[in-house]
């Protein structure tokens, strides 16, 4: 029963990655290979930044004799990064999952069923594991020197590492389920947990040469606090460094006990922590006149209120709505972060900060793919959309609207505070509002058309079609590539032609000329092609 649960929930990891609409076999395969190839360049990413990383702290520790600590900053980094990666998916994945009563239903006890989820975190953590530990192996045992007899030490820690930080956000993830249930606002507090976590790890990132730098210089004062306050974390590094095998039972001690005690209390109360559903509080009924609007308004809010209630939603289609206000902020605290911004082989940008800031709000405009899934996640109930008495291009054009609506005024609040902020003609304060809108309304429209034409309607959970799928991975990489490919023919090829503000005017003809292109499609045959959707 255990190994059909486990399979039942691979199947269901690897469809909500690889499955595309039945019948769209062609589709399914250009999707695969697109997830494929973005897979392995983030992998590639973290690998070589991971590497990097490793490179400038393990030949100091090792001149200073301090193997161990090594590793033990390895995994102390790799706790928090499995952590924070699972604290959230634990929430949906253990407790709050919609086959819940479906399963309990059955005669299965609910130890299996838990085991099965569980089973899955782990599977994700080992793959995000691998991209730390791997490169973190390799380094050390490049600048060691030694033999490698701490491989098999290595790879045992490799399989326990990834329990404790699994019982903690397990622990936290029926916590953040427990809150979400007895609040109003669910979608706010995952969403700010989540940007807080987020925020949380930019600022460590960007403080990351100056931890290297005190580590370097105080190796031994680090070791000795680590010595004395994280027993396991010293274990886990004298375990490999030193081959102890002492040291590594007393970290698989350290890693399987917290582990498996919350697991028994887990799987001793699943049932009443997966079927308790906290009662809310309810408001008061108001007898008050009933507000007319349009049908489009309606269509409008509609949109708007499945967004505001999906912290999925939220978090994987608006992120740059979200740091396009922080930017601002983040500029005026730290003005001499422009100068870390300034493109390579680019002269001259740097006496000219106002191109950097429009740059990069043009960027943060074009990852904002609210759009693009808007269309998928109508999901089985496409058809009430289909049958209500409004055009398709009305129900279409609703969805590009309701991304203007959340996306639009981000633009003009950092693109005023930026007015304010930085000395500029009066043609690049213009162009500091009108590019990132134009692009906003060109993201919009071209999210609302790729999903059109590649919906996604076979998702297991919303998440699925928010993250997944060419629409979304199209309307991403799109613009992004119009920004790059512009901004690259303007530096090799036209640069010493036409001034830069020539440039953004035909950049601007540009993107409208595209924009119009594609609302004329939706507003004409957008309609039939939306009817058609599904049969």
């Amino acid at each position: 029963m255990l190994n059909a649960l486990i399979r039942a929930r691979m199947a269901a990891m690897y469809s909500s990655i690889f499955r595309w609409t039945k019948g769209n076999e062609k589709h399914n395969r250009l999707n695969k290979v697109m997830i494929i190839l973005i897979g392995l360049i983030v992998s590639g990413s973290f690998l070589t930044i991971f590497t990097f990383l490793f490179t400038k702290i393990c030949p100091p520790l090792l001149q200073s004799d301090l193997g161990w600590l090594y590793f033990s900053l390895v995994g102390l980094m790799s706790f928090i990064i499995l952590f924070v990666s699972s604290v959230l998916m634990a929430q949906s994945q253990l407790f709050e999952t919609k086959d819940n009563e479906l399963l309990l239903s059955m005669p299965i006890p609910s130890r299996l069923i838990l085991t099965a989820r569980i089973s899955a975190l782990l599977l994700m953590n080992y793959v995000l594991e691998a991209l730390i530990i791997i490169p973190a192996g390799v380094v050390y045992f490049m600048n060691a020197h030694t033999s490698l007899g701490g491989i098999l030490p290595l790879s045992i820690v490799f399989l326990f590492l990834p329990l404790p930080s699994l019982a903690l956000s397990g622990i936290f993830g029926w916590l953040l389920a427990y809150i979400s249930s007895k609040v109003q606002s669910k979608s706010l507090i995952v969403t700010t947990l989540s940007i807080g976590f987020l925020l949380l790890y930019f600022y460590v990132f960007s403080k990351m040469n100056d931890y290297v730098g005190y580590l370097v210089a105080n190796g031994a004062a680090v070791a000795d606090a680590v010595r004395r306050v994280l027993f396991p974390a010293y274990h886990l590094g004298n375990a490999i460094a030193k081959s102890s095998y002492l040291s590594l039972l007393y970290f698989i001690l350290c890693a399987a006990v917290p582990f498996f005690t919350v697991y028994l209390l887990a799987s001793t109360n699943f049932i009443h922590i997966a079927t308790t559903h906290v009662g809310r509080s309810r408001k008061e009924y108001k007898d008050v006149p009933l507000k007319e609007s349009g049908s489009m308004m309606a269509l409008v809010k509609k949109e708007l209120t499945h967004f505001f209630s999906n912290p999925a939603y939220i978090l994987n289609a608006s992120m740059g709505a979200i740091f396009m206000l922080i930017f601002p902020f983040t500029i005026f605290l730290k003005r001499d972060l422009l100068s870390t911004l300034e493109p390579v082989g680019l002269p001259g940008v740097a006496d000219m900060p106002v191109l950097i800031v429009l740059l990069v709000l043009c960027s943060l405009s074009s990852i904002n793919i609210i759009s693009a899934p808007s269309i998928s996640l109508e999901g089985k109930n496409l058809w009430i959309m289909q049958s209500i008495p409004v055009p398709g291009s009305d129900v279409l054009m609703s969805k590009a609207y309701a991304h203007m609506t959340i996306c639009l005024p981000s633009v003009i609040i950092a693109a005023t505070l930026f007015n304010f902020m930085l000395n500029m003609d009066m043609v690049m304060r213009i162009f500091l509002f009108v590019l990132p809108v134009l692009l906003t309304v060109f993201e919009a429209i071209v999210g609302v058309w790729l999903n059109l034409r590649f919906p996604k309607f076979d998702w297991i959970s919303e998440t699925t079609a928010i993250k997944q799928g060419i629409s979304t991975l199209a309307a991403m990489f799109l613009p992004m590539a119009l920004i790059a490919g512009s901004a690259a023919t303007f530096h090799f090829m036209l640069m010493r032609l036409i001034p830069v503000e020539l440039f953004l005017c035909l950049f601007s003809v540009l993107v409208i000329a595209m924009s119009l292109g594609i609302l004329i499609y939706l507003k004409k045959r957008g309609g039939e092609t939306f009817a058609a959707l599904g049969s």
